[in-house]
């Protein structure tokens, strides 16, 4: 019996390489906002640490909402070529 592998469909491959894009720019950008809260409040400026990090929140927690969205949709097509 030989096994039958598949190539991924041109949707999955655009929803893994989205993926990975989404988690790459979410890292990034929480290690922003700690590296910047970190840089003002070694300056002693707590109130620019908090700016700094409602700034780039929006940036960080909607690269994160993406990434668990294309995570779910990733799921449910291993779910299909498995059942």
């Amino acid at each position: 019996m030989s096994a039958h592998l598949s190539t991924p469909s041109r949707a999955a491959t655009a929803t893994s390489v989205l993926f990975g894009v989404s988690v790459v720019f979410f890292l990034l950008a929480g290690l922003a906002i700690v590296l910047g809260q970190a840089a003002a409040l070694a300056l002693g400026d707590a109130s620019a640490a908090r700016q700094w990090a409602s700034t780039l929140a929006p940036f960080a927690f909607g690269g994160a909402s993406v990434a668990g969205l294309l995570s779910f949709a990733l799921s449910y097509g291993k779910q299909d070529q498995h059942g």
